[in-house]
């Protein structure tokens, strides 16, 4: 009966009237499968691939319930006709192959769905696919690497690391030694940079030589985790390996700092006997292993080469020297405020020129009541091989402390003395005294709340943002006296959503440690174009020294 309308129908009448006469006929009889076949034919000549390709399908699932499945197989062919690489399409047939057990009929269609949808842009329709291609090739290493990669690239990373811990499991004693690390490298960022699975990836890179790669995942492990020697110590044999002197320094320092913690002096003093080995003029290293009198010739000479270099090099440094040129004639001297000093000092700092950071901080009214100005101050001291004077200028600051009431910080700061000047010296021991009588009859407003330890250099986080806040906005007797407005404003410029993320910074404080300057400012640069409103990034620019030709 379909049949014969279906001729009806169709006898002398145009292209367009026969669609509409076979849509009408298809609203009747929902069924009629011949009445589909020739309407997605119809709607092909007359240009509508889309519909035809909808037709199609639709007639494919009645064929496959009535359980035609080669008339379905066949219907969808003609579909793909019209567009090779049509995702559903493909998918459908990809199904009833499998129905069939025509695996790799199947598997070749799935992997054009794939490919489809990656470039239409859905990822998780091709994540969908490729487990099924999984379910073909259950451990096939190629299609696990592909969908883990999709699965972090979406965010997915648990479904991933249960992907890849089994396969990562089955390789791990095989010849496959490729695999396996192409496997352990996306574990690692599923996992979130897993320190096991990590320290395993970089053994792998050393065991081939491939230091640059194992440089890459051994700088994330000790962002990380900056206090554990196993990665510091394989992180010094890479620079070793990569002929990096300076960054190999500066790691052993990093190594000695970690054993110093752990009151492992032995394993400290061996890591500045390598220092020198390097570089015999370490003034640091030499401090640490008491060699006094090659200090004092070294720290005399750098001061005669230091101020050669300001009469050599003057007016091409990347700072500015705050020199007036018409200063004789001025009536008022300009005042400099401890802020903007500490700022500038920590420039002449990082160029190693500590008598001008010195004479920059005493010029600042005020300075003797500036944590920051100390701070400058000792470690000025201290690059010279001034250790006296370093100690004195600490011992004022405990003063300070002790006439604010933050006997806490005060109590912290006298290790620090101790270490410098020695615990029998008789200034440390009336000054622990005078420290126990307040204790016992006075109650730190600081409630228990300890300050930081001066540990010979300024902490890179702490220090630059201290530096943006003077010494009188963060006093607790200024804050009386300070307009409800400037302290609005106050917590606008230093909104903590305006800063990066702690691990971000901890990043680019490690860059700076080993002064790898190169990725030092490559990273500000994207971290000041993230966040332009930050506090902190637009204070710690200066403290960065640029290496011409690196």
């Amino acid at each position: 009966m379909a049949n014969n309308n279906s001729k009806f129908f169709l006898k002398g009448k145009k292209a367009v009237s026969e669609i509409e006469q076979f849509e009408e006929l298809i609203r009747r009889n929902p069924e009629d499968d011949r009445a589909y076949v020739r309407l997605a034919e119809l709607y092909a000549r007359a240009g509508r691939e889309t519909k035809a390709i909808e037709t199609y399908e639709k007639v494919a699932v009645i064929f496959e319930k009535k359980g035609f499945l080669n008339k379905a197989k066949a219907v969808l062919k003609q579909a793909l006709l019209l567009s090779p690489e049509h995702g559903k399409i493909n998918v459908l047939l990809a199904d009833y192959d499998k129905q069939s057990g025509l695996v790799k009929d199947a598997a070749m269609r799935y992997n054009t769905a794939v490919n489809y949808y990656v470039k239409a842009g859905n990822k998780i329709a091709a994540i969908n696919i490729l487990r099924k291609m999984l379910e073909l090739y259950p451990g096939n290493i190629n299609l696990s690497v592909k969908l883990a990669n999709m699965l972090i690239s979406e965010g997915m990373n648990h479904d991933a690391e249960k992907l890849l811990v089994p396969l990562a499991e089955s390789l791990k004693n095989t010849d496959k030694v490729n695999e396996y690390v192409s496997v352990l490298k996306l574990l690692y960022t599923a996992t979130g940079n897993d320190a096991e699975i990590g320290k395993t990836l970089v053994n792998f890179y050393l065991k081939k030589g491939s230091y640059s790669n194992a440089l890459i995942v051994l700088q994330k492990l000790v962002v990380d985790n900056p206090d554990t020697i196993e990665f510091l110590e394989k992180l010094a044999f890479v620079f070793d390996k990569l002929g990096e002197t300076q960054k190999l320094i500066a790691i052993y320092k990093q190594i000695a700092v970690v054993h110093s913690k752990h009151k492992n002096y032995a394993e400290r003093d061996e890591m500045y006997r390598r220092i020198l080995e390097l570089d015999p003029n370490d003034r640091e290293a030499l401090f640490i292993l008491n060699e006094n009198a090659k200090l004092r010739d070294i720290i005399s000479d750098k001061i005669k080469d230091t101020t050669g270099d300001l009469r050599r090099e003057g007016g091409k440094d990347d700072f500015v020297i705050d020199i007036d040129p018409n200063a004789g004639n001025a009536e008022k001297p300009h005042k400099v405020t401890v802020r903007s000093a500490v700022k500038e000092a920590r420039s002449f700092l990082s160029y190693k020129l500590f008598d001008k950071a010195i004479d920059k901080i005493k010029s600042a009214e005020g300075w003797e009541t500036s944590d920051d100005a100390y701070d400058v101050l000792i470690e000025a001291n201290i690059e010279q091989g001034k250790v006296e004077d370093a100690g004195e200028l600490l011992l004022a600051l405990i003063d300070l402390k002790v006439s604010e009431g933050k006997l806490g910080e005060a109590r912290d700061l006298m290790s620090d003395a101790e270490d410098m000047l020695g615990s029998d010296d008789v200034r440390i021991t009336a000054r622990k005294q005078q420290l126990a009588e307040q204790e016992n009859d006075f109650t730190d407003p600081e409630s228990g709340v300890e300050g930081g330890v001066f540990s010979g250099i300024p902490n890179l986080e702490e220090a630059d943002v201290e530096q943006a806040v003077s010494a009188e906005e963060v006093s607790g007797e200024a804050e009386e006296k300070v307009p409800e407005e400037s302290k609005s404003e106050d917590k606008a410029v230093f909104d903590e959503s305006s800063e990066p993320p702690q691990e971000r910074l901890d990043e680019l404080e490690f860059y700076i440690s080993i002064e790898d300057f190169v990725s030092a400012t490559q990273l500000l640069e994207e971290l000041v174009e993230s966040f332009p409103n930050s506090v902190f990034l637009k204070e710690i620019k200066a403290a960065i020294p640029e290496k011409k030709g690196e």
